[in-house]
């Protein structure tokens, strides 16, 4: 069965279990540059049914804009309105701490326009003004690992209270162009950390994707605004992804519905060595 399948006769029940669902992107919907079998036509369906849905996704330095152009050019529609990156949950990280309008340190690349801006807070790369800053930041992409790495270390020796965010928690990222695999910001902030450990030096790691809450409340809260629906519970979304300790885990959590895809990486001989109680609720081939 495909979830397509599976969302129609979850509708056509009387009162339908699920209202709405959250998306995974990458080995979901997508891969690399080629749309899911089925994925265009599955999210044209549900918007045929006016059935609420967003993508979520760990991807903390592309814009809504550039993350829907990458998708829309597998031939899945897209609007920017409807993609959650998990750096948009660093408002409400920022709102709970009083710290708008406060310096914070950036490693790496972190959106085009910036989140950290995006968010009401003062963005720095500057090295040499880094003890200027409230907290610090685990972007991504290409930057001089050596020096900042040093740098943020130095930082939390001085000030031990303070907090690295990371709003991508994976350790690692497939590049479609290559095929090999990139060390992910969570893998580098727990390196950071590590090091720390070791002096004894215990830091906050705040994080902001799945599996970890911050991004399925602030989607949730997105989706009761964007579709106008004040009342609708977590209980009532179903996150469908191909990962069991991002998406399974991080929604399971949370009492969400979740569906896992067998598109990605998950297969079904890591499937059958799962525990019993980490089994995802639903399985389906494909998306559609």
């Amino acid at each position: 069965m495909t979830f397509k399948d599976y969302w129609q006769s979850n509708i056509s029940a009387g009162k339908p279990r699920y209202k709405a669902v959250f998306f995974d992107v990458d080995g979901t919907v997508v891969s690399g540059r080629n749309a899911m079998p089925g994925a265009a036509e599955t999210i044209n369906f549900l918007r045929s049914i006016k059935t609420p849905f967003l993508f979520l996704t760990n991807d903390s330095h592309h814009s809504p804009e550039q993350k829907a152009h990458l998708i829309n050019r597998t031939g899945v529609k897209v609007d920017a309105l409807e993609v959650v990156s998990c750096s948009h949950a660093l408002k409400d990280f920022v709102l709970e701490r009083n710290l708008t309008g406060k310096k914070v340190f950036i490693m790496g690349e972190f959106g085009t326009p910036c989140y950290a801006k995006a968010a009401e807070l003062i963005p720095c790369r500057e090295l040499e003004e880094i003890d200027e800053c409230e907290f610090v930041i685990a972007g991504e992409g290409y930057f001089d690992w050596h020096d900042t790495f040093q740098a943020v270390m130095n930082y939390f020796l001085l000030h031990r209270d303070r907090t690295l965010v990371v709003p991508n928690p994976d350790s690692c990222w497939p590049n479609s162009n290559t095929g090999k695999l990139g060390i992910g910001a969570g893998a580098q902030a727990r390196f950071i950390a590590g090091l720390l450990k070791e002096l004894s030096i215990d830091i906050e790691l705040f994080y902001l994707g799945k599996p970890y809450p911050a991004i399925y409340e602030y989607a949730l809260r997105y989706l009761q605004k964007q579709f106008d629906l004040p009342d609708l519970q977590i209980s009532e979304v179903m996150m469908l992804g191909d990962s069991l300790t991002s998406d399974m885990a991080g929604a399971a959590r949370l009492g969400m519905g979740h569906a896992l895809t067998m598109t990605g990486v998950t297969t079904w001989e890591i499937l059958n060595h799962v525990p019993e109680e980490r089994r995802p609720e639903l399985i389906f081939e494909s998306i559609g």
